[in-house]
């Protein structure tokens, strides 16, 4: 029977470019389990990364294991590192009615 009752938490940071954004969500369910979710979320599309020539590019790298960047998040400034850092640790707190 799939769970349907859920309370749930979000963190959210966007790109300084806002090219893309972090999000990061803390799921109670139901049943008391808890789980987390990170993702990574595009709002501009790299038309360059979908093309064979970067495909088969990025399949030498993995193959030689060198690392291969999809996309990032920059993030301009000490003030708005320790912000998301307390916001995330703030995940760990249990979701409470007034949230």
């Amino acid at each position: 029977m799939p769970k349907t009752n859920k309370k749930t938490k979000t963190v959210t940071l966007k790109c300084g470019c806002n090219c893309c954004m972090l999000v990061a969500e803390r799921t109670e369910w139901e049943d008391g389990e808890i789980n987390f979710d990170i993702s990574m979320q595009d709002s501009r599309y790299d038309h360059n990364n979908g093309s064979i020539l970067n495909r088969i590019k990025n399949a030498f790298k993995i193959l030689f294991g060198k690392p291969v960047y999809y996309n990032d998040i920059f993030i301009e400034g000490e003030e708005e590192y320790r912000k998301l850092v307390k916001d995330m640790e703030g995940l760990l707190e249990p979701i409470t009615e007034k949230q």
